[in-house]
């Protein structure tokens, strides 16, 4: 019987030491285990300032965008101390880096800093403080969301324990884009020598911020020439984001233009950077060319009435001029039917226009250079070309009437004959009866 108890007191003390091994187990383990692994009881009675937000210029309700090139912008940096205690001595280094630069002058020479510190002293919890600083954006800056260093340092006012932490910032920098959306001319067709020709060229910003100070340059060369001064470049001033707006040029055609479609850069002047927009297609029409195949006669005298000038004409183009009108263009000392309607001329065509030309009495002996104008219309189009061609006439002083001199010759021959025979019938002797 004795046996029997001694050996369930040995099983309970078995069991009361495995008991204690679990319960010293257990404490080591938790002991082990590392603090941040703990669930973290929230804090009471401490400060924490944070970034609430960052925008540029000094008005939070109508805030600025940024361009790359802009110098003396303003970033406003708004502290908020989200805690339940007074954040002591609250200051804020803000480490710069391009395209962002902080620069102040010393002696009047400019200098850059890597990081500047404002104070935003004592904040309660809840309050606000917005610190400012003063930079520039590199000219070279891409459109994107940049992210700056700022070290925030401060105590806590009931544990007096300092504070160091640095927040990320996002700053962003915005950029228009600017691009062709469509292009008219006016006239619809232009031709060689033309000119005040309107090249119509309307400009979108794709891209993601205001476009400032907008000026655009038609960079023109052979055979387009700007029709006065300026009137290849146009300023367009701010364009903001996702509008367009329409930029009119003004250019001429030079004469010997090669009808064809040709292509001019359109670019964007800022400052001494010259920024590629796009092409601008320009197409030249084919123009009617008209040959002067012969005048007859160049040559007219003062005092001539009703002299026929017949000019004989070739539409060397291949296209055809429709309604025909020759001039000709003469001084003051030309009067009469200085004009003939040709009608249509097709391709390769000839025509004879008739001038009947008088010419004063006292028109001056000399060179005369004139013009022949031609004006029509082609291409269906109502709208009239012309042009000049220049040719040359001659005044001359009025040669012997032929005609009279004939006579004259021919009497004097008659009159000497008749003289002749008078005198040899005077000379001849007499037969005696």
């Amino acid at each position: 019987m004795w046996y029997i108890e001694a050996i369930a007191i040995r099983a309970n003390v078995q069991m009361k030491a495995r008991m204690v091994t679990i319960i010293l187990l257990t404490f080591l383990i938790a002991l082990s285990v590392p603090k941040a692994e703990l669930p973290a009881a929230n804090a009471i009675g401490v400060a924490n300032v944070i970034v609430q937000t960052v925008y540029w210029g000094t008005d939070p309700t109508t805030p600025q965008s940024v361009h790359p090139g802009d110098t003396n912008v303003v970033m406003s940096i708004v502290l908020t101390n989200v805690g339940d205690d007074v954040a002591r001595n609250v200051t804020a280094t803000l480490y710069f880096t391009p395209p962002v630069d902080y620069t102040y002058f010393t002696n009047g020479v400019a200098n850059t800093a890597s990081s500047v510190t404002k104070v935003a002293g004592d904040m309660n919890a809840g309050d606000s403080f917005t610190l400012t600083y003063t930079v520039s954006v590199e000219s070279s800056a891409q459109a994107a969301v940049y992210h700056y260093n700022i070290l925030l340092s401060y105590k806590s006012a009931r544990e007096l324990q300092q504070i160091n932490k640095t927040l990320v910032m996002d700053v962003p920098i915005t950029k228009g884009e600017l691009h062709i959306q469509s292009i008219s001319t006016t006239p619809v067709k232009i031709y060689p020598d033309s000119y005040g020709n309107t090249v119509t060229v309307t400009i979108a910003n794709s891209g993601n911020g205001l476009a400032k100070d907008v000026q655009v340059d038609l960079q023109l060369t052979q055979p387009f020439l700007p029709s006065s001064s300026g009137s290849d470049q146009i300023f367009l001033g701010n364009l903001p984001a996702g509008q367009t707006t329409p930029a009119n040029f003004v250019i001429d055609v030079i004469p010997n233009a090669t009808f064809g479609q040709y292509s001019v850069p359109l670019v964007e002047m800022l400052g001494n950077q010259i920024i590629p927009i796009g092409q601008v297609p320009i197409y030249v029409a084919e123009k009617v060319k008209f040959q002067i195949i012969s005048i007859n006669p160049t040559t007219v005298s003062p005092g001539d009435s009703g002299d026929v000038i017949s000019v004989q004409i070739k539409n060397i183009a291949s296209i055809t001029a429709e309604s025909v009108r020759v001039e000709l263009q003469v001084g003051n000392y030309f009067t009469g039917t200085l004009t003939d309607f040709l009608g249509d001329m097709t391709a390769g065509q000839n025509k004879t226009a008739l001038f009947t030309v008088d010419i004063d009495s006292k028109a001056p002996i000399g060179t005369y250079p004139v013009g022949l104008r031609f004006d029509w219309t082609q291409d269906n189009n109502q709208f009239a070309l012309n042009h000049t061609y220049p040719v040359t006439l001659y005044v001359q002083a009025a040669g012997p009437p032929y005609a009279l001199l004939a006579v004259l010759v021919i009497a004097v021959i008659g009159v000497g004959y008749f003289v002749r025979k008078k005198k040899l019938a005077k000379t001849k002797p007499t037969t005696p009866k």
